[in-house]
């Protein structure tokens, strides 16, 4: 076990690649590929402070996205990403991939922001490709629902070169406008873009000239999109560089957020698959 700052984590090395999790918040804030570069961003002025959430990774939001609808006083994108998780195991599967599984229980502290007994899994696996799998239990003797998202910053070489395919024709909540819209082409970026794409059955493509991302989801049909843009981000003391991070969510939101009755799971899946053009840089 290692620490940043105030916060312990998680090494994991193989041959293809390596990490690093936080056990606050069960982030991870660092996957790199071996001799290619670092797939996640991690913004260099992010705090590593208990109690608050990492900028860069991949956040868990749960168990609301965004502000909590009844109470605005309560954490934005809700606890989890700022408690502290169990480490359960790591397990070399083979000397390509490793598989770190985290949990999460309900205590006296989230019972008081949200009446709920639960548990909560988050299985990572590192290996040529990324992928999360959080698996929300219920544990009370009543329904309960949620919303979430794995809010992941990718690391890309410049926003402005930077577009995203795989949502033509999609409708898409553009919460900057408070808008539906329906998507016509790939997306652009020359300003900030916060939307929650609906009814997404395929692969989401990231591409500029120097790295292609590619995500895949399961559990959850809605995509959401976010780049500050330079007026927002400008307000950010610990964002370094937007035009170097875009955010593609897997997210129970909106018509995907998830009822769950007495001893009901869903699981969240979210991978990412990601291509350097050039291996010579370094992201």
């Amino acid at each position: 076990m290692d620490t940043q700052d105030e916060l312990a984590y998680i090494s994991v090395e193989n041959s293809c690649s390596s990490a690093k999790i936080a056990l606050q918040g069960a982030h991870i804030f660092d996957f790199t590929l071996k001799g290619k570069g670092s797939v996640l961003f991690l913004s260099q002025t992010s705090a590593f402070k208990e109690g608050k959430a990492i900028r860069g990774g991949v956040p868990i939001c749960w168990p609301w996205f965004g502000a909590n609808e009844s109470d605005s006083s309560l954490p934005n994108h809700g606890f989890a990403r700022t408690s502290l998780w169990k480490h359960q195991s790591t397990q070399m599967l083979n000397d390509r991939e490793t598989k770190v599984t985290l949990t999460l229980h309900s205590s006296p502290e989230t019972l008081v922001l949200w009446p709920y007994l639960f548990h909560l899994t988050l299985d990572i696996y590192v290996g040529a490709v990324l992928r999360l799998e959080l698996t929300s239990q219920n544990l009370d003797t009543k329904p309960f629902t949620f919303t979430s998202a794995l809010h992941t910053y990718l690391a890309i070489d410049n926003i402005y070169e930077t577009h995203v395919e795989g949502l033509d024709e999609t409708y898409y909540f553009d919460k900057t406008q408070n808008t539906f819209t329906l998507q016509e082409g790939h997306i652009d970026f020359s300003k900030e873009v916060d939307r929650i794409y609906q009814n997404v059955n395929n692969d989401i493509l990231v591409k500029d000239n120097k790295v292609h991302h590619t995500v895949q989801t399961e559990g959850t049909n809605t995509i959401v999109i976010w780049n500050p843009g330079e007026v927002i981000a400008s307000s950010m003391a610990d964002l370094h560089d937007h035009t170097q991070m875009l955010c593609i969510e897997s997210a129970n939101v909106l018509d995907d957020s998830v009822t769950l009755a007495k001893g009901e799971s869903h699981t969240l899946r979210h991978t990412i698959i990601t291509e350097f053009r050039d291996v010579s840089i370094s992201l």
